[in-house]
């Protein structure tokens, strides 16, 4: 809510509108709105809920107060502190769920949260309230985010999955997007498109008109989407990889970094290369 008096008769419209909508049935363009509508008014490109929206501004939605809780730890800790910092969203709290793996040309937690200049508190798993009702966002991708979900499923069934979309990223009004999902600056999901539950979309994707996106799935910066593509649970497409129009990919599959995919991809195997071929299966 601004803080201007003149805008105030304005929002009370919206936040009218949409209370009326958090308490029937919804549908846009004919089509349910799966789980129905539970309306939490903000001003920033973020909502938590548990059913999918579809016509929606996301610009419309957010979480229940200003403060996110982050569930794990991954390479993908900074893209989430900026959409978190451009949003207003201060990241309160991180949960460990497994001790660091740091590589000789990577940086653990501690130093990483220090370049970025901040000090949530961090909490081990065993030790975060079984009860938190928080909204949160779990930042590891596929496949771990896939085992901590389903854990947390069981420890922490009250959670709120926060879905994060950058304000310069575009959401067409004709998208559905699920809960937990992450879109990152500069990425553009067009009309028709469904990105599923905890999907990671990072920067500068394009994401085609009527393409499927299912759970878990793992879409890296630069990649690029043809329309009516179906993307199975689990994928990861890597940065800068083509996907042409009218294709699937499988359960599981990996496509390579630079990859052009000009065919199907079978499930659980990797392609790479221009055009695309088998290279391996993956577990």
């Amino acid at each position: 809510r601004p803080e201007s008096p003149a805008a105030s008769p304005a929002i009370d419209h919206v936040e009218k509108a949409l209370g009326h909508l958090a308490n029937t049935p919804s549908t846009r363009a004919g089509r349910p709105v799966a789980g129905g509508l539970s309306v939490k008014v903000c001003w920033a490109g973020l909502f938590c809920e548990s059913g999918v929206h579809r016509g929606i501004p996301a610009t419309w939605f957010s979480m229940s107060s200003r403060q996110l809780i982050l569930l794990g730890v991954g390479n993908m800790l900074g893209d989430v502190y900026d959409c978190a910092s451009a949003l207003g969203i201060t990241i309160s709290t991180i949960v460990t769920n497994t001790p660091e793996a740091i590589r000789s040309r990577t940086k653990g937690l501690v130093a990483r949260l220090a370049d970025l200049g901040e000090r949530p508190a961090i909490v081990p798993l065993e030790a975060f309230p079984a009860e938190t009702e928080s909204d949160c966002f779990v930042v590891p991708t596929t496949p771990r985010k896939t085992a901590l979900i389903s854990q947390l499923a069981v420890s922490h069934p009250r959670l709120c999955y926060a879905t994060l979309v950058h304000p310069r990223a575009y959401v067409s009004p004709y998208a559905t997007v699920g809960p937990g999902v992450f879109v990152g600056a500069g990425s553009v999901i067009a009309a028709g498109a469904v990105l599923g539950p905890h999907v990671f979309v990072n920067r500068c994707v394009n994401v085609g008109h009527d393409t499927v996106v299912h759970e878990y799935g793992r879409l890296q910066p630069g990649s690029s989407i043809g329309g009516h593509v179906t993307i199975h649970a689990g994928v990861t497409i890597g940065i800068g990889a083509n996907i042409i129009e009218e294709l699937v990919i499988g359960t599981g599959a990996v496509v390579a970094a630079g990859a052009t995919v000009i065919t199907d991809v079978a499930p659980l195997t990797m392609v790479a290369g221009v055009p695309a071929r088998w290279k391996k299966q993956v577990d």
